[in-house]
Protein backbone atom coordinates (compact mmCIF):
# COMPACT_ATOMS: atom_id res chain seq x y z
CA UNK A 1 0.00 0.00 0.00
CA UNK A 2 2.99 2.45 0.53
CA UNK A 3 4.26 1.73 -2.79
CA UNK A 4 1.33 2.46 -4.68
CA UNK A 5 0.90 6.05 -2.08
CA UNK A 6 3.90 7.21 -2.70
CA UNK A 7 3.85 6.16 -6.65
CA UNK A 8 0.86 8.41 -6.75
CA UNK A 9 2.60 10.69 -4.51
CA UNK A 10 5.48 10.70 -7.50
CA UNK A 11 2.80 11.23 -10.18
CA UNK A 12 2.39 7.40 -11.44
CA UNK A 13 -0.78 7.17 -12.80
CA UNK A 14 -0.60 3.25 -13.94
CA UNK A 15 0.81 0.34 -12.32
CA UNK A 16 3.95 0.09 -14.28
CA UNK A 17 4.81 3.59 -13.09
CA UNK A 18 6.28 2.09 -9.48
CA UNK A 19 8.99 0.74 -11.69
CA UNK A 20 10.76 4.25 -10.94
CA UNK A 21 10.90 3.99 -7.12
CA UNK A 22 12.95 0.84 -7.23
CA UNK A 23 16.15 2.79 -9.01
CA UNK A 24 19.02 4.22 -7.25
CA UNK A 25 18.46 4.29 -3.18
CA UNK A 26 14.87 4.81 -3.17
CA UNK A 27 14.07 2.04 -0.92
CA UNK A 28 16.20 3.78 1.63
CA UNK A 29 14.39 7.15 1.78
CA UNK A 30 11.17 5.71 2.23
CA UNK A 31 11.90 3.55 4.57
CA UNK A 32 10.18 0.98 3.56
CA UNK A 33 10.70 -1.97 0.56
CA UNK A 34 9.26 -0.99 -3.22
CA UNK A 35 7.56 -3.75 -4.48
CA UNK A 36 7.46 -4.76 -7.96
CA UNK A 37 4.25 -4.01 -10.45
CA UNK A 38 3.36 -7.42 -10.81
CA UNK A 39 3.10 -7.37 -6.99
CA UNK A 40 1.27 -4.18 -7.09
CA UNK A 41 -1.15 -5.68 -9.56
CA UNK A 42 -2.16 -9.14 -7.76
CA UNK A 43 -2.32 -7.33 -4.71
CA UNK A 44 -4.65 -4.15 -6.18
CA UNK A 45 -6.98 -7.55 -8.16
CA UNK A 46 -7.65 -9.26 -5.43
CA UNK A 47 -9.99 -6.57 -3.61
CA UNK A 48 -13.53 -6.77 -3.51
CA UNK A 49 -16.70 -4.43 -3.08
CA UNK A 50 -16.41 -5.30 0.32
CA UNK A 51 -12.96 -3.50 0.67
CA UNK A 52 -14.49 -0.78 -1.71
CA UNK A 53 -16.70 -0.26 1.24
CA UNK A 54 -14.08 0.02 4.16
CA UNK A 55 -12.42 2.18 1.82
CA UNK A 56 -15.08 4.68 2.14
CA UNK A 57 -15.51 4.30 5.59
CA UNK A 58 -11.77 5.67 5.96
CA UNK A 59 -12.12 8.20 3.49
CA UNK A 60 -15.44 9.39 5.36
CA UNK A 61 -13.45 9.24 9.13
CA UNK A 62 -10.37 11.61 7.19
CA UNK A 63 -12.85 13.79 5.51
CA UNK A 64 -14.96 14.49 8.96
CA UNK A 65 -11.57 15.03 11.12
CA UNK A 66 -10.35 17.67 8.39
CA UNK A 67 -13.24 19.53 8.54
CA UNK A 68 -13.66 19.21 12.42
CA UNK A 69 -9.75 20.79 12.05
CA UNK A 70 -11.27 24.05 10.19
CA UNK A 71 -11.18 22.76 6.35
CA UNK A 72 -15.20 22.30 6.83
CA UNK A 73 -17.96 24.36 5.11
CA UNK A 74 -19.59 26.88 7.17
CA UNK A 75 -23.00 26.83 8.88
CA UNK A 76 -24.25 28.09 5.53
CA UNK A 77 -25.19 26.60 2.13
CA UNK A 78 -22.69 24.23 0.48
CA UNK A 79 -22.93 23.44 -3.35
CA UNK A 80 -22.24 19.66 -4.33
CA UNK A 81 -21.14 19.34 -8.03
CA UNK A 82 -22.72 15.98 -9.75
CA UNK A 83 -20.68 14.64 -12.96
CA UNK A 84 -19.29 11.82 -14.70
CA UNK A 85 -16.16 11.75 -16.19
CA UNK A 86 -14.15 9.21 -18.74
CA UNK A 87 -11.50 7.49 -17.52
CA UNK A 88 -9.34 5.66 -20.47
CA UNK A 89 -7.38 2.46 -20.16
CA UNK A 90 -5.19 0.10 -22.33
CA UNK A 91 -5.58 -3.42 -22.73
CA UNK A 92 -7.92 -6.32 -23.26
CA UNK A 93 -8.30 -7.72 -19.94
CA UNK A 94 -9.24 -4.71 -17.48
CA UNK A 95 -12.71 -5.54 -15.81
CA UNK A 96 -15.64 -3.20 -16.42
CA UNK A 97 -13.63 -1.81 -19.65
CA UNK A 98 -15.90 -1.14 -22.03
CA UNK A 99 -17.04 1.61 -25.10
CA UNK A 100 -19.11 4.05 -24.09
CA UNK A 101 -20.63 7.34 -25.92
CA UNK A 102 -16.86 8.51 -26.25
CA UNK A 103 -15.82 5.39 -28.33
CA UNK A 104 -12.93 5.01 -26.10
CA UNK A 105 -12.01 1.91 -23.98
CA UNK A 106 -12.37 2.82 -20.42
CA UNK A 107 -14.60 3.79 -17.53
CA UNK A 108 -17.61 6.08 -16.47
CA UNK A 109 -17.02 6.53 -12.80
CA UNK A 110 -19.47 9.22 -10.89
CA UNK A 111 -17.76 12.40 -8.71
CA UNK A 112 -19.29 14.74 -6.10
CA UNK A 113 -16.98 17.31 -5.39
CA UNK A 114 -17.71 20.67 -3.54
CA UNK A 115 -18.39 23.84 -6.06
CA UNK A 116 -15.77 26.23 -3.78
CA UNK A 117 -12.72 24.45 -3.33
CA UNK A 118 -12.81 21.18 -5.65
CA UNK A 119 -12.13 18.83 -3.14
CA UNK A 120 -13.67 15.01 -4.05
CA UNK A 121 -16.52 14.24 -1.58
CA UNK A 122 -17.66 10.81 -2.73
CA UNK A 123 -16.77 8.65 -6.15
CA UNK A 124 -18.29 5.54 -7.72
CA UNK A 125 -16.95 3.28 -10.04
CA UNK A 126 -18.85 2.04 -13.41
CA UNK A 127 -18.20 0.26 -16.19
CA UNK A 128 -17.82 2.27 -19.33
CA UNK A 129 -21.10 2.12 -20.92
CA UNK A 130 -22.58 3.10 -18.24
CA UNK A 131 -25.48 5.86 -18.66
CA UNK A 132 -25.01 9.11 -17.04
CA UNK A 133 -27.27 8.45 -14.78
CA UNK A 134 -26.76 4.94 -13.85
CA UNK A 135 -26.95 4.66 -9.78
CA UNK A 136 -27.31 8.22 -9.45
CA UNK A 137 -30.06 8.40 -6.44
CA UNK A 138 -28.17 5.88 -4.72
CA UNK A 139 -25.15 8.04 -5.11
CA UNK A 140 -27.07 10.97 -4.42
CA UNK A 141 -28.13 10.09 -0.83
CA UNK A 142 -24.69 8.40 -0.10
CA UNK A 143 -23.02 11.71 -0.53
CA UNK A 144 -26.19 13.40 1.21
CA UNK A 145 -25.28 11.12 4.29
CA UNK A 146 -21.41 11.34 4.25
CA UNK A 147 -21.53 15.29 4.28
CA UNK A 148 -23.84 15.77 7.14
CA UNK A 149 -22.24 12.74 9.32
CA UNK A 150 -18.64 14.58 8.51
CA UNK A 151 -20.44 17.89 10.15
CA UNK A 152 -21.90 19.97 7.27
CA UNK A 153 -25.31 21.61 8.74
CA UNK A 154 -25.86 23.93 6.40
CA UNK A 155 -28.29 23.96 3.24
CA UNK A 156 -27.19 21.75 0.52
CA UNK A 157 -28.08 22.30 -3.05
CA UNK A 158 -26.98 19.91 -5.42
CA UNK A 159 -25.61 21.01 -9.32
CA UNK A 160 -26.21 18.76 -11.74
CA UNK A 161 -27.07 18.31 -15.71
CA UNK A 162 -29.92 17.66 -17.52
CA UNK A 163 -28.62 13.59 -18.07
CA UNK A 164 -28.79 12.86 -14.00
CA UNK A 165 -32.58 13.28 -13.59
CA UNK A 166 -34.45 10.83 -11.69
CA UNK A 167 -38.12 11.41 -10.74
CA UNK A 168 -37.01 9.41 -7.84
CA UNK A 169 -32.80 11.08 -7.03
CA UNK A 170 -34.87 14.43 -6.64
CA UNK A 171 -34.80 15.86 -4.02
CA UNK A 172 -32.20 13.14 -1.94
CA UNK A 173 -32.90 12.88 1.72
CA UNK A 174 -32.38 16.61 3.56
CA UNK A 175 -31.03 17.93 0.92
CA UNK A 176 -32.32 20.82 -1.22
CA UNK A 177 -31.65 20.22 -4.86
CA UNK A 178 -31.08 22.34 -8.18
CA UNK A 179 -30.75 21.00 -11.63
CA UNK A 180 -29.32 23.27 -14.22
CA UNK A 181 -30.87 22.78 -17.98
CA UNK A 182 -27.87 21.51 -20.49
CA UNK A 183 -27.33 23.53 -23.51
CA UNK A 184 -28.00 20.47 -25.67
CA UNK A 185 -31.27 19.73 -24.25
CA UNK A 186 -33.81 19.00 -26.85
CA UNK A 187 -36.69 21.72 -26.18
CA UNK A 188 -40.19 20.74 -25.51
CA UNK A 189 -42.35 20.33 -28.79
CA UNK A 190 -44.82 22.33 -29.50
CA UNK A 191 -48.57 21.57 -29.16
CA UNK A 192 -50.04 20.56 -33.13
CA UNK A 193 -53.63 20.76 -33.46
CA UNK A 194 -55.08 17.58 -33.66
CA UNK A 195 -55.98 15.56 -37.09
CA UNK A 196 -59.45 16.59 -38.53
CA UNK A 197 -61.74 13.04 -38.29
CA UNK A 198 -61.57 10.36 -40.39
CA UNK A 199 -65.38 9.66 -40.12
CA UNK A 200 -66.96 9.74 -42.90
CA UNK A 201 -70.13 11.60 -42.75
CA UNK A 202 -73.17 10.60 -42.22
CA UNK A 203 -75.72 10.10 -39.18
CA UNK A 204 -74.13 10.89 -36.19
CA UNK A 205 -76.80 9.03 -34.00
CA UNK A 206 -75.23 7.04 -31.34
CA UNK A 207 -78.00 4.91 -31.29
CA UNK A 208 -77.23 0.76 -31.49
CA UNK A 209 -78.13 -1.15 -34.47
CA UNK A 210 -79.28 -4.61 -34.80
CA UNK A 211 -77.05 -6.53 -36.82
CA UNK A 212 -77.96 -7.26 -40.00
CA UNK A 213 -79.15 -10.81 -41.23
CA UNK A 214 -79.80 -11.90 -44.32
CA UNK A 215 -83.94 -12.08 -45.10
CA UNK A 216 -85.81 -15.67 -45.14
CA UNK A 217 -86.11 -16.93 -48.88
CA UNK A 218 -89.87 -17.59 -49.60
CA UNK A 219 -90.65 -21.30 -49.79
CA UNK A 220 -90.69 -22.61 -53.11
CA UNK A 221 -93.86 -23.92 -54.67
CA UNK A 222 -95.06 -27.53 -54.64
CA UNK A 223 -94.88 -29.78 -57.70
CA UNK A 224 -96.69 -32.18 -58.89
Amino acid sequence: MLTLIHALVAGGDCIDDAEVLRTGSTAAVLGHRVMAPSTLGTFLRSFTFGHVRQRDRVAETIMGRAWAAGAGPSDGPMTIDLDSTSCEVHGHHKGGAAYGYTRVLGYHPLLATRADTGEVLHARQRTGRAASGRGAERFVNEVAGRVRRAGANGQLVLRADAGFWSPRCWPPAAATTSTSRSRYARPAPSPQPSPPSARMPGPTSTTPTAAWRRPPRPPSAATG
